[in-house]
């Protein structure tokens, strides 16, 4: 007892039994900074064989090992003459009266409680240490047994150990109370600040309560207000949809009379046509026969307009015939009924290659109609006429356009235009209506742009994606 620490304990050989690598690593740390040589064995199994091949002055064990644990190495341990006065000290939480029991029952020396305080680990260490040369100087077989749970336990535990024992159980009880003081000042603490707390919420919640029932009684009113609003709405939608219905079947009475009224002279021409074709085409010239083909396509052609602006008055109750259909195809139909106004003409076609798209064909075939039938109207004292017919897009939208290097119109008056379509109407040298400009914009939800004078002027067609 009187030899000082450094020449007493320095170098002195622990081994450690810890399955953990990181607890292993801290507890190496720890008695290697107080000079104590140290091993370390991954399991129980490990640890009796480098106890055999090696005695140390002391083996700290984990409870919890594979292999073999805690308890069974201190047992076998303590079973070994060679190895029986080596103090074992178990790591454990020291969670169930059991724990104590199965130490006294393996006569374990010590315990030191998980989780612990590393200047705690090392004044155990050392006080057992200190003590081996007491023990063997007061070495007592004692023999008890003892019931505890159940179940009977025989304790053949030195009295040193026993005592031990109780110490360092008696340590760990007295830190997990003072764990628990500290622990029940921080929880008074949190309830007087929660209490604190609440009193304030509940203040804020009772104002809020009474801003709530004001909105309340003016939510009540308001909605009382929208009632009868609604209630004067609904009065005034239904007469305006009864208006509507009226004005649709006048309009939809209007539609079928003027369109018997323009098929009878079509059929006519058309009946004539097919008949001097049929029984008469022996005596025409091919130049003639081809002159009463073109007139018999042309009426085919105007019938099938005037079933497409029927459809177009009756958007508003059927929806249109959309299918998937190339562009292409349709400015190819529109330039091959287009042949005997331009036969005689220099025009320099560029049409693009046009997508497919989900549209009604026959409307959109009679759009590209009239754009182009345009384009080669007011185009015709350009030598060569250039007509370009291609797409684009602007702020995601698929734009196709009609292109002349033909007449236009200033640009400052497009919304005008677009409004009356007077832009073209109002010139000596252009004698053709532009009647199909408003039928571009119905069809097709499209937006119409040209620009000029005597510049390029461009008609745009945009395709609105659902």
């Amino acid at each position: 007892m009187g030899q000082s620490r450094g020449s007493f304990l320095n170098g002195v050989e622990i081994l450690i039994a810890e399955d953990s690598q990181t607890q292993a690593e801290q507890l190496t740390h720890y008695l290697s900074a107080r000079g104590y040589t140290v091993t370390v064995a991954r399991d129980g199994k490990q640890a009796l064989a480098a106890a055999l091949r090696s005695k140390p002055a002391m083996i700290i064990t984990d409870v919890v090992m594979p292999e073999m644990d805690g308890y069974r190495l201190c047992k076998e341990i303590k079973s070994l003459p060679a190895l029986k006065d080596v103090p074992v000290v178990l790591l454990t939480s020291l969670s169930r009266p059991q724990d104590i029991v199965k130490g006294l029952e393996c006569s374990a020396d010590s315990f030191i409680r998980k989780p612990y305080d590393d200047k705690y680990l090392l004044s155990r260490v050392e006080y057992i240490l200190t003590n081996v040369e007491l023990r063997k100087t007061e070495r007592l077989q004692v023999g008890v047994q003892l019931q505890f749970g159940g179940q009977s336990h025989f304790i053949t535990a030195e009295k040193q150990q026993i005592l031990d024992l109780l110490i360092s159980t008696y340590e760990g009880a007295v830190q997990i109370n003072e764990e628990l003081e500290i622990k029940q000042q921080e929880l008074q603490q949190a309830k007087e600040t929660l209490e604190v707390r609440v009193a304030e919420r509940t203040a804020e919640l009772a104002q809020t309560n009474e801003q709530l029932q004001i909105e309340l009684v003016e939510r009540k009113r308001a909605e009382e207000q929208i009632k009868k609003l609604n209630e004067d709405l609904e009065r005034r939608v239904a007469e305006r949809t009864a208006q509507l219905a009226s004005a649709n079947d006048e309009l939809e009475a209007f539609s079928y009379s003027v369109s018997h009224d323009l098929r009878a002279p079509l059929r006519h021409i058309n009946g004539f046509s097919g008949t001097l074709i049929e029984e008469h085409s022996s005596q025409l010239v091919p130049e003639a026969q081809q002159l009463l083909k073109r007139i018999k396509e042309g009426t085919q052609r105007m019938a099938r307009i005037i079933d497409d602006l029927l459809n177009l008055a009756r958007l508003d109750r059927h929806s249109m015939a959309l299918q998937m259909t190339s562009l292409n195809s349709l400015v190819e139909n529109v330039l091959h009924d287009l042949e005997s106004e331009t036969i005689a003409r220099k025009i320099e076609w560029r049409v693009g290659a046009l997508p497919s798209v989900n549209c009604d064909p026959g409307l959109i075939q009679q759009v590209f109609a009239n754009l182009l039938s345009n384009a080669v109207k007011y185009s015709r004292r350009r030598e060569p006429a250039i007509i370009e017919v291609d797409q684009s897009t602007i702020d995601g939208q698929l734009v196709l356009f009609v292109r002349d290097n033909g007449a236009g119109f200033n640009p400052k008056y497009s919304d005008s235009f677009s409004e009356h379509f007077n832009g073209f109407t109002a010139t000596k040298s252009l004698k053709a209506p532009a009647w199909g400009w408003p039928r571009c914009s119905a069809s097709s939800e499209s937006t119409v742009d040209a620009s000029g004078p005597n510049r390029r002027s461009t008609r745009e067609l945009r395709f609105i994606s659902a």
